[in-house]
């Protein structure tokens, strides 16, 4: 039997409102559940804008920081956008008295819990190159020079007049906190072991955007403006390593994998070395 004129509602019969409306009703709530989970922990890498700069692990969570943001990721699960360190163009991630460090154009910023951030007061620069830390520990490289603390960032004191090339994630080692390795725009990698006084190249990539150095201080990576090379000897032999393409931040996880950065879009897109081959975690 045809329905009436009066008894269609959206164009629909009686018997088409009992079919689609129940279809309609989880078609929103899907929406509506997709949408919290993207804004909570989102599986496309976090937007760190038009230049990415660090990926690095701390406290069990991977971190990326780019020009434009920056994000975390727990070892499952989603991104998570970190909104306070929106547009501080962060180039380096640090661990040192309980607390995660970022540094960028913007200056130093520290959280406890590694989601939201604010500035650290006293700091007497406002744009953080590179960024290490072991313990209390902690070196930063600017225009100004590399400043070191020993009190997990409360204060400061200059070490050199060099620095100004340094740029991205410093490992510090933890056996020895005079001992570090940091990326140099000029030099490729760069070694100091007399707390910051002096640097020695060790790395012949120039360009360096970034170093990965794994726990025992004999495996490292370089990320250069014009490829990657590695070394399983401290730095002492170079071999040439292939990466996803565009990738310009690299880093060993505590377990002792290998992570690198790319950009998508205006996206972080993070690798982890399995086997030979680049398994996307994004």
């Amino acid at each position: 039997m045809t329905a009436h004129t009066s008894d269609r509602k959206l164009g629909l019969s009686p018997k088409a409102r009992r079919v689609m409306l129940p279809m309609l009703a989880l078609a929103l709530a899907a929406m509506i559940v997709g949408t919290l989970l993207t804004r909570g922990g989102d599986m496309a890498g976090p937007v760190v804008g038009d230049d990415l700069h660090v990926v690095g692990e701390l406290d069990g969570r991977l971190f990326v920081g780019g020009h434009g943001g920056a994000g975390s990721r727990r070892i499952t699960g989603g991104w998570t956008q970190i909104d306070t360190l929106d547009n501080k163009d962060v180039m380096a991630w640090a661990q040192s008295g309980g607390g995660i460090l970022a540094g960028g154009h913007a200056g130093l910023y520290r959280s406890s819990d590694g989601s939201t951030f604010a500035a650290v007061p006293g700091l007497p620069l406002s744009d953080v190159h590179a960024l290490g830390a072991a313990d209390e520990r902690v070196y930063l490289g600017s225009p100004a020079g590399v400043l070191v603390s020993d009190n997990a960032g409360r204060s400061f004191q200059r070490a050199s007049s060099a620095g100004h090339d340094l740029m991205g994630s410093i490992w510090v080692d933890p056996a020895d906190p005079d001992v570090a390795i940091a990326p140099s725009m000029k030099s490729g990698a760069v070694k100091t072991t007399n707390g910051g006084a002096t640097w020695a190249p060790i790395g012949s990539l120039p360009g360096s955007m970034a170093v990965a150095v794994d726990g025992s201080g004999e495996r490292l990576v370089i990320i250069g403006m014009g490829g990657a090379e590695s070394s399983d000897d401290g730095g002492t032999t170079w071999s040439t390593l292939d990466v996803p393409e565009g990738t310009s931040a690299a880093a060993y996880t505590s377990k002792g994998d290998l992570v690198v950065a790319t950009m998508s879009g205006d996206r972080a897109k993070v690798f982890r070395a399995v086997d030979g081959e680049w398994d996307s975690l994004t």
